[in-house]
């Protein structure tokens, strides 16, 4: 009797144990066949998109942004301006050469090789030209910043600095007859007009003493990633010194893609610090002149 009595007990003990839930590992070789047979697959697909056409298409372009990044940074380390020295109250310059109109959607813009591709933002034909006879108006808020070029020399600006007046008169050389023309408007700078034509009078002596001259920058190697650039001059004609020089580089990181509607080389000249070099606010139709006035100062004579 009391053998039995002691077994009951045993068995009330471990009626609990036995019907609570079985603790099994969180894993076993079992329960991870599934597991490990979709692991595989999804291994075998992921090996076959890695090594597929399109992945492969995709790291070229990485490792093609990647050099071509790699090979702009290392020109904008020469880019930007060198100052010999600068002069003030010049009454005219003469340009070397006009930077030519660019039809609209013109295929300038889509050519990897235009040879003015690091300027293509900037005015052309008879814009070129009028850019230098302008008057700039620049913020009072930010006075390093440069302004705009308009017609209005007088303008009723709280926030406005007190006017520069561009040059009185521009020389340049036609292209076509090769004849010296001297370019401005009646009445002197402080009349200068988008609006109107300028005066033109052909002349047989140069009154200018300071030349604009620009040098476009075509390296195969550069322009296969898509990358420009040019070399404006400050050149004292007198002694053949070039007394002021601006560097500068354009990159389409686009590399050339118009599919979206985009003009390649519009577009990287219309963009920051990322893509040209040196970038300055505002300043992209325009640079020529602001670059030039800065070394051979206007007079400002009324």
């Amino acid at each position: 009797m009391l053998r039995e009595s002691r077994t009951w007990l045993r068995l009330v003990a471990l009626a609990p144990l036995a019907t609570a839930p079985v603790m099994r590992p969180s894993f076993s070789l079992q329960n991870s066949w599934p597991v490990l047979i979709l692991s595989i697959a999804f291994a075998g697909c992921s090996s076959v998109v890695a090594s597929g056409p399109e992945a492969d298409a995709r790291k070229a372009a990485q490792e093609r942004y990647a050099k071509a990044k790699a090979l702009f940074e290392e020109r904008c380390k020469t880019a930007g301006v060198v100052i010999k020295r600068t002069v003030k109250d010049v009454e005219g310059i003469e340009l070397t050469k006009i930077r030519q109109p660019i039809p609209w959607a013109g295929k300038e813009y889509f050519d990897p090789m235009y040879p003015e591709a690091a300027m293509a933002g900037e005015y052309r034909g008879d814009d070129y030209i009028k850019q230098f006879l302008m008057t700039e108006i620049r913020d009072r808020l930010n006075p390093e910043q440069r302004g705009m070029l308009t017609s209005d020399n007088g303008p009723n600006c709280e926030r406005c600095l007190p006017v520069i007046l561009g040059y009185r008169f521009v020389e340049y050389r036609d292209s076509a007859s090769d004849k010296l023309f001297r370019a401005s408007f009646p009445g002197g700078a402080a009349l200068a007009d988008w609006r109107l034509d300028f005066r033109r009078d052909e002349v047989g002596i140069s009154r200018t003493r300071y030349a604009l001259d620009y040098e476009d920058l075509v390296n195969p190697a550069d322009r296969a990633l898509w990358i420009a650039g040019s070399r404006l001059k400050v050149i004292d004609k007198q002694t053949g010194d070039v007394i002021a020089e601006l560097t500068r580089y354009v990159w389409d990181s686009g590399f050339g893609v118009s599919t979206t509607g985009r003009w390649p080389w519009a577009h990287a000249n219309a963009t920051g610090r990322s893509q040209t070099c040196p970038a300055e606010v505002g300043v992209r139709h325009q640079i020529s002149r602001f670059f030039i006035d800065s070394i051979v100062q206007p007079n400002q004579g009324k």
